[in-house]
């Protein structure tokens, strides 16, 4: 097969994965409210008042008073009265939806932020304003292209090369950051998990996500293992046309083990800025009536978290689909699915909209470079390369 060929079933994977998705999310989605009646009946309209008894707008434009004690129940006691998308968009809190925007606007500057120190790591110079600018671009081809979150990360690396001599390095570092987001949200998850009640809904999530996080430590701790890296088939790397870029992308990774001060704060803000998104996502939830509150935050973080893993992973762009999966999963006890897909898609504006500015950014060309700063002894020469391969000049 060649690699058109692959390139194109890959793209239809990706969409049959997307279609496939969507299409259990949508099932039992509806425009209009629906009431369940404890005769077997529904009832279908538009849904104008819940004090007392339940008055409904139906079809001829009629209002019907349905008694509470017709109407049927679930297991918690709770009446089996379902919103449809037009009731929970009417019936949303706009203020919130507000304030989840200005939540999520500042979690900018940690991740521009976290990029400097992980290129500080490989001595390379990078301002905290070109930083910002080159974030903001990223963020928002993450959404502007089919390509999802790649497109981000493979623009800021492309661009982020043009700020140094050292671009094997800059582009390496750019994986290496996304790679120390996603590691740092799953050790999140998977405390979240251990630390959740026994007999609570996390409970079957916690040896998945223990598991993971341990096979991940394991892992990086192999890597970085001397005795390990001494196996390395150097001789028959050295063949490899692509060796050099190789050797200077494994310096660069290995570099990281002299600067686990940054390692550690880069982790840490990681938690932060993700703790703000998803502060903000919690109150698109509240904002869409989702019944949320501090006896479930747990689960709610733990869902979001996940998502954001879900829509980094390989797959349909910005994990469309597979993330409403995701919390139709988690959400389905709190609210209608009309609820948890506005909820979904909420989410989804609010970040496009906080990553506008990188359109002016893409647009005006503010993320190249005056002038490519002077070459400085890169981190590779520092790196103790011997274990994999000797050093050229």
């Amino acid at each position: 097969m060649t690699q058109k060929a692959r390139k194109r079933l890959f793209d239809v994977l990706r969409l049959a994965a997307c279609v496939a998705a969507l299409w259990i999310v949508i099932q039992g989605v509806t425009i209009a409210d629906r009431i369940a009646l404890r005769d077997g009946g529904d009832v279908v309209g538009r849904l104008v008042s819940m004090s007392g008894d339940v008055v409904i707008e139906v079809a001829d434009g009629t209002h019907r008073t349905i008694p509470r004690e017709q109407i049927a129940v679930d297991e918690q006691g709770a009446l089996r009265i379902t919103l449809g998308l037009a009731t929970t968009w009417r019936n949303s809190t706009k203020s919130l939806l507000l304030l989840a925007l200005l939540i999520h606007y500042p979690v900018i500057l940690p991740q521009a932020l976290r990029l400097c120190w992980m290129l500080r790591a490989q001595q390379i110079p990078l301002g905290l304003w070109e930083s910002i600018k080159l974030s903001f671009a990223g963020n928002f081809l993450n959404f502007a292209t089919p390509l999802g979150s790649n497109a981000g990360d493979v623009f800021k690396a492309y661009f982020l090369s043009l700020h140094t001599a050292h671009k094997t390095e800059a582009v390496t570092t750019v994986f290496l950051d996304r790679a120390v987001g996603l590691a740092s949200i799953l050790l999140v998850v998977a405390a979240i998990t251990l630390l959740s009640p026994g007999d609570g809904p996390l409970a079957p999530l916690r040896p998945y996500m223990i598991g993971v996080a341990v096979a991940g430590m394991v892992a990086v701790a192999a890597y970085f293992a001397p005795p390990l890296r001494r196996l390395i088939p150097r001789q028959r790397l050295e063949a490899f046309r692509l060796f050099e870029h190789l050797r200077r992308m494994d310096n660069a990774v290995y570099a990281l083990r002299r600067h686990k001060g940054i390692i550690v704060a880069c982790v840490l803000i990681t938690i932060l800025l993700q703790a703000v998104a998803i502060t903000a996502y919690f109150s698109v939830a509240v904002a869409m009536g989702l019944r949320a509150g501090w006896s479930n935050v747990l689960e709610y973080y733990t869902a979001f978290y996940t998502g954001v893993v879900v829509q980094a992973l390989p797959g349909p762009p910005q994990g469309l689909g597979t993330v409403e999966l995701t919390y139709r999963y988690f959400f389905d006890a709190f609210g209608s699915p009309s609820q948890i897909v506005c909820t979904a898609f909420g989410i989804r504006l609010l970040s496009l909209a906080c990553a506008l500015p990188g359109l002016l950014v893409t647009l005006t060309g503010a993320y190249k470079p005056r002038e490519v700063p002077a070459v400085l002894p890169p981190a590779a020469a520092e790196a103790p390369s011997a274990d994999v391969a000797p050093q050229r000049s």
